[in-house]
């Protein structure tokens, strides 16, 4: 995948998968493959070539303002120079755009429209991105003053507050750019007091100079030039199109979720299944097997919902951002392990996924909070008390553990898109739970009413229509699939990449359509869009006019379903 350790996405500015897949369709990868091609076909100069011209002096030049050598007005003006030079190369010096400088921000719009688009910031050179965003740090390049007519306000001397000045504005700007020597950052109006944004490490990418098609360079001139940030001709900015992109290829992540599900079910139920075999344990009896995929079931949404909780750390479930969370407990530092082969039979059976799950699952449960002084912030976990955390909850799973293969396949398919039939070995992107609410996790839930457990009393070929178990399978037995055509076998990738038909052997955990259970204990998820106008009909009739604030906040509405919470949410 096209990841680059100079080019960070902060808590999802952008859906991760999106922004990493290498993906030719519906990705940021096409999108920057399409400016690569929009490039090429210039008869002028463009970012790309000013920047290919220049990569090496951009990038002392960029080094030098980090010199100890520098005294602080030296420094202040080599970096309102750089600063000059990057916004040249980045084609925002063409004339084409209106600008209205204040101090330390510029404006931009279109001719003819008077809100702008865009404010570049300029700020000092910083390490790190991270260092832009310490409250109230004294980083601007000048102090700004929010009115030119009220010449006793307050100075705004931190650029990141400058920012959240900007964002509050009734005709404030949608996007801004923050310019901090080798760091650009590149913020948006909604994300940006989530702590969402994107940063740039300009230095790096001229260093390297990744000129490749689709390369660093391509990603990040695509990311920070005008072309992307100004406005065109009628107002609108570039980023506006892709951020939207990258909300709807979620729904596409979430089908592809919902197959990665419903194998997880599979593989769990029948890691438990083995363990109990290694372990001399007796097997389960049949009328077990449904509880066994609902603990399996439950297991899973475990792992997504502290999935989704990492990627939204306002909801302070998870003390994300902690040093010790994020080296010692998180989900994140898994991703690393997941893509990591597995060659030894201890490293296989061995429980370090389950173990380190474990330990989160009960941290969340009944909570924890260090014996600190009052000087001192330790690591703390708010007590859920949730039905889904607790261990009767998981009984099966928890008699016998989990082995590493078995979750280090379920957690791929929880955390990678999926592999690509015929691109086996081609790096995939990663899944962003920041992009995917209630909706699509109810759409998963959704998907797997219509399927129940049970154990194979004899060995089964899975088949489907043209062989693809997307929409639904079934399971025959080996003696009664001569009449079936070769093309409704479903068909699976062995070790050595060769595609064989699926058998379940007899003894095996199988998850699949139950016909119409579904439609007998009346189950189904009900979509925000219906939700959404049911409720609001339901105040319509309560809140007028006169209706206060606090008379609002205390109404209650009654989720008359009570399942995943759609209507409370």
């Amino acid at each position: 995948m096209p990841t680059s350790d100079a080019l960070i996405v902060v808590e999802d500015w952008i859906s991760e998968h999106f922004f990493t897949t290498d993906a030719r369709k519906e990705s940021f990868q096409k999108l920057v493959l399409d400016r690569r091609k929009q490039w090429d076909s210039e008869d002028i100069e463009t970012p790309r070539s000013k920047f290919t011209k220049q990569a090496s002096k951009l990038a002392t030049t960029l080094a030098a303002l980090y010199s100890d050598d520098l005294d602080e007005a030296s420094r202040a003006g080599a970096t309102t120079q750089a600063h000059e030079k990057l916004l040249d190369v980045l084609g925002y010096l063409t004339g084409e755009f209106k600008t209205d400088p204040h101090g330390p921000v510029r404006f931009f719009s279109t001719a003819g429209v008077d809100e702008p688009a865009l404010a570049v910031v300029t700020a000092r050179p910083v390490e790190t991105h991270d260092e832009l965003m310490v409250k109230d740090a004294p980083t601007l390049t000048t102090p700004w003053r929010p009115s030119d007519d009220a010449p006793d306000s307050e100075e705004v001397r931190s650029a990141s507050r400058l920012v959240s000045t900007l964002f509050v504005r009734e005709k404030g700007p949608s996007f801004a750019l923050i310019m901090a020597g080798r760091w650009l950052v590149v913020a948006e109006k909604s994300r940006w007091p989530e702590g969402r944004y994107l940063a740039v490490d300009v230095q790096t990418v001229a260093e390297r100079a990744d000129l490749k098609k689709g390369g660093e360079v391509d990603r990040a001139l695509t990311c920070l030039e005008a072309g992307s940030l100004a406005p065109d001709a009628e107002g609108k900015v570039w980023w506006e199109t892709a951020l939207i992109e990258s909300i709807k290829h979620t729904v596409g992540v979430s089908q592809d979720l919902r197959e990665g599900v419903r194998e997880s079910i599979e593989i769990i139920a029948n890691e438990v299944v083995n363990r109990r075999r290694q372990q001399e344990l007796a097997p389960l009896p049949a009328d077990q097997a449904q509880p066994l995929a609902m603990q399996s079931l439950r297991f899973l949404y475990r792992i997504l919902f502290l999935l989704y909780a990492e990627a939204s750390p306002e909801l302070g479930v998870l003390p994300v951002g902690a040093p010790e969370y994020d080296a010692g407990y998180s989900l994140d530092r898994l991703r690393e392990l997941v893509q990591v082969p597995l060659v030894t039979e201890q490293s296989m059976r061995g429980t370090h996924f389950y173990e380190s799950l474990g330990t989160l699952f009960r941290l969340v449960d009944q909570g924890h909070r260090e014996d600190v002084d009052e000087a001192t912030t330790g690591l703390s976990f708010h007590s859920l008390r949730a039905d889904l955390f607790t261990p009767k909850a998981t009984a099966h799973i928890d008699k016998v553990g989990l082995g590493n293969q078995a979750l280090q396949q379920v957690l791929e398919r929880l955390l990678l898109s999926k592999e690509q039939h015929g691109k086996r070995g081609r790096e995939r992107g990663y899944i962003s739970y920041a992009e995917l609410g209630i909706n699509q996790l109810g759409a998963v839930y959704e998907s797997l009413m219509s399927y129940t457990g049970f154990f194979a009393t004899e060995d089964l070929y899975e088949v489907a229509r043209d062989g693809n178990p997307q929409k639904g399978s079934w399971v025959v037995p080996l003696d009664r699939a001569s009449g079936i055509a070769d093309k409704d076998f479903v068909l699976v990738e062995d070790d050595q990449g060769r595609r064989e038909p699926r058998i379940y052997y007899q003894g095996q955990f199988v998850f699949r359509l139950s016909g119409r259970e579904r439609q007998q204990s009346a189950s189904y998820y009900t979509p925000e869009v219906l939700t959404k106008f049911t409720v609001g009909q339901a105040l319509e009739e309560l809140i007028d006019d006169t209706t206060t604030a606090e008379e609002i906040l205390g109404l209650s509405v009654c989720d008359a379903c009570s399942g995943v919470g759609s209507v409370r949410h």
